[in-house]
């Protein structure tokens, strides 16, 4: 039996593994700086400082059931295209008739969206992963056809695990 193929070796490759995939989803000190920088330039106005939004208008980020998916698919689209129509954020519905959030992506470059996402992921009780301006880039070139803001049936077709 080679020193490979025992349990040892084995479940130590388990714990290095899991332990380097939760190092590359912690959020760097200076992504979160920068995303603070970007949210408060640009996204506090509707979402308030505290994250907590403006009933019924404007949903909040903070302990949100859309922020705390495991996947940021969803929330980078929402950033890039913007969001219309009614949603529903933690069992309560924010049914404005009004944009509930205009198109990003023609302004902030994905290293901003991906520092903004990885700030409002960590912050506000919330405790999801880091966003990577990889996985910006990767969802702003498929969906470069898209003009329109995204809705909430049309969002949730997108897989938040």
């Amino acid at each position: 039996m080679s020193l490979f193929s025992t349990p040892l070796f084995t479940a130590a490759c388990v714990l290095l593994s899991s332990s380097l995939l939760q190092a590359q989803e912690a959020p760097s000190a200076e992504s979160l700086t920068r995303g603070q920088t970007v949210y408060m330039q640009v996204c506090f106005a509707c979402h308030q400082p505290t994250g907590m939004g403006l009933p019924p208008m404007f949903p909040p980020l903070a302990s949100s059931d859309w922020v705390a998916a495991k996947k940021p698919d969803r929330m980078i689209r929402m950033v890039l295209h913007g969001f219309t129509g009614p949603i529903t954020v933690n069992g309560k519905p924010f049914t404005s008739p009004a944009p509930l959030m205009p198109a990003q992506g023609g302004t902030l470059s994905d290293a901003q969206i991906a520092d903004v996402l990885t700030y409002v992921r960590s912050s506000f009780g919330n405790k999801a992963g880091a966003v990577t301006a990889e996985e910006v880039k990767a969802i702003r070139e498929a969906e470069k056809a898209r003009t329109a803001m995204w809705t909430e049936a049309e969002i949730r077709k997108i897989p938040a695990d």
